[in-house]
């Protein structure tokens, strides 16, 4: 994936020809976008309840007759130096591995495109738009909404006949659905959790996972495999998440790519979750839901 660090590319009206305007008006015009909803593709055969559809939008990337305008925080008013009928782009943008400097249109969702008569002085409004994962572009080999009887999370590096699963807990510190899985630090260990069922991908361009999560303590995601030339698995993280301030529910966009790159690109892995405390802190959790590993389509 393209990575772009600086998310504000701020309109340069230097770079607009006054030619573009009758009688050589500068007056630029104006699109209002809100926001975006994701909603279900039927394309694809798994089931898309609302609470497995949850996002976190922060940006919409602008493109003006396939040319990148910039990238702007949601909601917002966009200048743009044309008029008449143009092909307006809108593209949802996310940040990843919860870093303000790593944001990105995501590559999974589909963008939003319109035909827009474009006039000086003069601010259209779009309300939300509706998008979806995009089924031409993403793979969903992994999803995880601890709504099922079997969950997809064992306890690692335990010797017993059964791991012990991913807790699941349902009370009032869940946000989506009925139930969420949930990680209890031990003092003694055992705080590491693999996917039980492994994942396939020979497709190394990109390889992201999402998550929903309420912590009071940090965690990693990362990838769990064997290169080539080990004799062993390893654990390989790819981020540490730690709690909000608001001591909330939050979403993640993780990037595992580089992860599994250090592994040499295994075709099939897991993915892991581990909680640390190093403030020792009381009643300490790790909250978790709605986790989906997302990459492009397989080569063939």
């Amino acid at each position: 994936m393209k990575k772009i660090i600086c998310i504000i590319i701020l309109l340069s009206l230097g770079l607009s020809s006054c030619d573009e305007f009758k009688n050589g008006q500068e007056i630029p015009s104006y699109i209002y976008v809100e926001g975006f909803n994701l909603e279900e593709n039927p394309d694809f055969t798994f089931s898309q309840s609302s609470d497995l559809l949850t996002q976190d939008i922060r940006d919409v990337w602008v493109y003006v007759d396939n040319e990148i305008l910039g990238a702007f925080p949601l909601p917002c008013s966009i200048p743009i130096l044309k008029e008449g009928k143009h092909k307006i782009d809108l593209r949802p943008g996310i940040i990843y591995n919860g870093m303000n400097n790593m944001r990105e249109a995501y590559s999974f969702y589909t963008t939003y495109v319109e035909s827009i008569d474009l006039v000086p002085g003069k601010e259209i409004v779009l309300d939300k738009k509706n998008i979806m994962y995009d089924s031409e572009k993403s793979v969903i080999p992994f999803k995880e909404n601890f709504e099922s009887y079997f969950v997809n999370f064992k306890q690692a590096d335990v010797i017993a006949e059964e791991p012990k699963t991913m807790t699941v807990i349902r009370n009032d510190s869940v946000e989506y659905g009925s139930n969420c899985g949930a990680i209890y630090f031990e003092e003694g260990g055992n705080n590491k959790y693999i996917s039980v069922d492994s994942i396939f991908c020979n497709n190394h361009l990109g390889l992201v996972l999402e998550i929903d999560y309420h912590t009071n303590i940090s965690f990693e995601v990362g990838v769990y495999g064997k290169s080539s030339s080990a004799s062993a698995n390893q654990y390989i993280s790819a981020v540490r998440l730690t709690p909000n301030k608001n001591n909330s529910w939050q979403k993640a966009y993780i990037i595992l790519t580089k992860a599994w790159d250090i592994l040499g690109y295994p075709s099939t892995f897991h993915i892991y979750l581990e909680a640390f405390n190093p403030n020792n802190t009381k009643n300490s959790f790790v909250h978790v839901d709605n986790i989906k590993v997302l990459h492009f389509p397989n080569k063939k």
